[in-house]
């Protein structure tokens, strides 16, 4: 019980520690993988009474199980929140897949119309408009979406900085970050870290793509584009230049302070998101192995 309490107080004090972080300017890619961690050891501790009581009955009491009334309690309230969490959270994600699913789908079609080709990884999609807009869609294969109206606003650099900008995404798995803030914030939005998730991973995979695009083009080029982009909307399963916390991004921007993209950063990035996909499915799975023992017994 004591774990789960300390998951909850862990829950309010998170998001206030990753802010100033964030504040103090620290690396995107870094501040990712430490809400992965974060999110992965709340949910642990959440999870942890009924696991614990599922264990006490099934595999280590031969006899009469000796179990006190809070425990028991505390088991229940465990197993209501991980239930409610699975079930909101999965129809969450489901819905996010969709809702991507078919928005990759519509321009895998437009890319056929306009190329006569099957987009390919790395591929770009342009379309024929005339404002200047850039977004990236997950999905197989990732696609970056342009406009020709780049062009019309911006010099080759400049443009070249937007689309690493949207690569950036498409590369470093940003779109799963996302979808995973907003899973856990259905799921257990009552706690302040999984309630505030969608809007801190936003920006933090806006700050890291701006990261990665600026040690390749330039602080400056990617700082233009943002100023002149950054009321440009994005649909809204899509990542665009045009995100999170603008003043944000150009205020790291213009004094350089972009530490955090390159490999070492990506790697803990990924480790963050491969921690709140992996946790939850090895408890749902130990969770499973004890009812099935529990039952055989």
């Amino acid at each position: 019980m004591w774990w789960a309490l300390l998951g909850v107080a862990a829950g309010y004090l998170v998001p206030v520690a990753l802010r100033a972080l964030l504040r103090r300017g620290v690396g995107a890619a870094v501040l990712l993988c430490a809400w992965g961690a974060m999110v992965s050891l709340i949910v642990t501790a959440l999870a942890l009474p009924v696991l614990a009581e599922l264990l006490r009955r099934c595999w280590l009491s031969a006899g009469p199980v000796d179990s006190s009334r809070v425990d028991t309690a505390a088991a229940a309230v465990s197993a209501v929140i991980v239930v409610v969490a699975a079930v909101r959270g999965g129809w969450r994600f489901g819905h996010l897949s969709r809702m991507r699913h078919r928005l990759h789908g519509k321009h895998f079609e437009m890319n056929w119309l306009l190329t006569g080709q099957r987009p390919r990884p790395g591929t770009v999609v342009w379309l024929p408009a005339t404002e200047p807009l850039a977004y990236s869609l997950a999905g197989q294969p990732p696609l970056v979406v342009a406009t020709t109206g780049l062009y019309r606003v911006f010099d080759d650099a400049t443009v070249s900085a937007v689309l690493a900008h949207e690569h950036a995404h498409t590369a470093r798995r940003h779109h799963l970050f996302v979808s995973l803030a907003d899973t856990v914030a259905s799921g257990l939005g009552w706690l302040p870290v999984m309630r505030q998730s969608p809007s801190l991973v936003r920006t933090l995979v806006e700050l890291d793509a701006d990261a990665h695009a600026a040690r390749a083009h330039g602080h400056h080029r990617l700082l233009q584009a943002l100023r002149t982009m950054q009321h440009t909307p994005a649909p809204p399963a899509a990542l665009g230049i045009a995100g999170e916390c603008t003043q944000l991004r150009m205020a790291r921007l213009s004094a350089q302070s972009c530490g955090g993209a390159g490999r070492l950063g990506g790697a803990a990035a990924r480790l963050g998101a491969g921690l709140v996909l992996g946790v939850p499915a090895l408890l749902s799975l130990s969770a499973v192995i004890a009812v099935v023992s529990c039952t055989a017994a």
